[in-house]
């Protein structure tokens, strides 16, 4: 585990983590208008300065079209097809994702009151070869 200290950027892109929560926001202001909106919470394997695993989260607007941002990322993750599920099933099961393990990719994100904030960015399935770096993507050759 490493420690993350406030205003300092993850060493690594690439961290560890498990999805905790999936929150139906309802319908929110974003800067293109009012949408429905979902949030996804991860939980990493770096701890915080208060001792404790460090959440990110990441909005998505709640819609399965085969090229929306949330349907693209959790064709990565967990290459399922919402767009398939909502059309066979007449739903899509959101807090199935709770408890799913995956590597995310952060990037340094805005300073606000003198805290740091990292941005997801991508999220990917968990490598399940030990030997190489933690969350490291593999070469598609």
């Amino acid at each position: 585990m490493s420690i993350i200290k406030p205003a300092k950027a993850a060493v690594t892109p690439f961290v560890n983590a498990k999805c905790v929560a999936v929150e139906d926001m309802g319908i929110m202001t974003t800067k293109f208008g009012k949408k429905p909106m979902v949030r996804f919470t991860f939980e990493t394997d770096q701890v915080n300065e208060f001792g404790q695993r460090r959440r990110l989260t990441r909005l998505f607007h709640k819609h399965f079209h085969p090229m929306s941002s949330l349907s693209v990322a959790v064709k990565a993750w967990c290459e399922r097809d919402l767009a398939a599920e909502e059309e066979n099933i007449g739903e899509v099961d959101l807090q199935s994702f709770v408890d799913a393990a995956a590597c995310i990719k952060i990037e340094p994100g805005e300073e606000k009151g003198g805290r740091h904030y990292d941005n997801i960015v991508e999220i990917l399935p968990l490598n399940c070869d030990e030997s190489e770096p933690a969350c490291e993507p593999k070469d598609s050759e």
